[in-house]
């Protein structure tokens, strides 16, 4: 026993030692999938079946339904929506900034890496996304993600 120390104190110090340890990747962990540095097997993975919409510029946009959310220990992210009507799957990537109480806060930018900006997800502790909302811009165009289970 380490001197000063109770065994309370050295169970809870224990405890916090290992869940550190587990959250920090080995050093020679290899890399794979989901774009440069993102590691699957890693990740915390959220789902929603909901509906939403996509829309640029105030077109009439595109319909979503279901939503993949992964985050990595690294805190980079990957948000996939299915198109409703079988359309092309829309993807963000980008990087976690803030999670608190269910919601999470990311710095995110389309697949063409054109637009950018915040996007917020609500998740439950079923790991189930509740809503989605994203302002993307670059400064000339502006694309609104608005997606509700």
């Amino acid at each position: 026993m380490l001197k000063g120390m109770s065994h309370g104190n050295f169970g809870r110090i224990g405890i916090a030692l290992l869940a550190l340890c587990a959250a920090v990747p080995a050093p020679s962990q290899e890399r794979r999938g989901g774009g440069a540095g993102f590691s699957w097997n890693n990740t915390i993975d959220y789902k929603g079946k909901g509906h939403g919409s996509s829309t640029l510029n105030n077109s009439a946009g595109q319909r979503l339904s279901s939503v993949s959310v992964s985050v990595d220990r690294g805190g980079r992210i990957l948000v996939s929506f299915r198109a409703e009507r079988g359309g092309r799957p829309i993807a963000f990537t980008g990087t976690l900034i803030a999670s608190e109480n269910g919601r999470l806060k990311a710095d995110v930018v389309t697949e063409d890496q054109r637009l950018h900006g915040p996007m917020y997800i609500s998740v439950d502790d079923r790991q189930k996304v509740k809503s989605i909302t994203l302002e993307a811009t670059d400064g000339r165009d502006r694309l609104r993600v608005n997606w509700d289970k």
